[in-house]
């Protein structure tokens, strides 16, 4: 196969990012398979549509033996980025949300990853591409478990890096800033409400809604996608958009302290 027709596997491709880059890939010739919760009423635009809840590993199993009965068994790239977040303060938000949040962020990415490497592994090639974000650097306030599941994603991908070099697998993270996507509007929000939080946390919630509506392009990131897919080997970590990059770099430079003041001030809380 030539490197146009690599198979790539995305996740949550029917809005923002998932959408942008399935979109793109297809039209730069590779076959792209994209992936929905609900499939009602929706179809890709130059790309085949399936079924898919990263929460289920009947799903998951069920949307991996779709796509390889379809390609050989071939399934060069998986692009892990159906995700959402949860507003609240750490102590509003239950066991049982948290755990929801988890299951999408974090165990849904192992599910995908774990059920594509066996056909990667036999082939001796393939790419995992996994979204984070400047959260999985910095917590925010307000945010504390969407951070922890981007934290959590980082460390997971890191390991995962060093353990599927030896099959020429790489592992990547691609983490942008705010990107305009219907994320903001669509994030779950803690169902307990304390009213020593309530003034801060409104501001928070509108303030992160506001910064996702104007953040960057989609297309953009789908770009940086697209150079993944096509590098020989892809570096480690690919940052996006200022806020990404600086935060990166002053979370390296700062004393932790000055570092964690810049955060409460970023997000109009200091």
């Amino acid at each position: 196969m030539t490197t146009e027709s690599k198979v790539v596997l995305i996740t949550g491709a029917t809005s923002g990012i998932g959408k942008a880059t399935a979109e793109l890939l297809a039209s730069k010739g590779y076959r792209v398979f994209g992936t929905s919760r609900d499939l009602t009423g929706k179809s890709g635009n130059g790309y085949e549509l399936l079924q898919l809840d990263v929460s289920s590993d009947e799903s998951v199993a069920a949307c991996v033996k779709a796509v390889a009965e379809r390609t050989g068994g071939r399934i060069d790239v998986v692009h892990n980025n159906a995700g959402t977040g949860i507003i609240g303060a750490a102590e509003e938000v239950t066991p049982d949300e948290a755990l929801r949040l988890f299951q999408i962020n974090f165990f849904g990415v192992m599910r995908m990853t774990n059920a594509v490497l066996p056909l990667m592994r036999e082939r001796k090639a393939g790419t995992v591409i996994n979204m984070s974000s400047s959260g999985g650097v910095a917590a925010l306030p307000f945010a504390a478990f969407y951070c922890a599941t981007k934290f959590a994603l980082e460390g997971y991908t890191e390991a995962l890096r060093h353990e599927l070099r030896p099959f020429n697998i790489a592992a990547v993270i691609v983490a942008p800033g705010p990107v305009s996507t219907p994320a903001g509007d669509k994030a779950m929000r803690a169902v307990r409400h304390i009213p020593d939080y309530a003034d801060r946390r409104k501001k928070a919630d509108a303030l992160a809604v506001e910064h996702i509506r104007k953040g960057m392009d989609p297309r953009r990131v789908a770009e940086t996608v697209l150079k993944v897919v096509k590098a020989d080997w892809p570096s480690p970590r690919y940052t996006i958009g200022l806020q990404s990059r600086a935060t990166n770099l002053a979370h390296g430079l700062m004393p932790s302290g000055t570092f964690e003041a810049a955060v409460r001030w970023g997000v109009g809380l200091g």
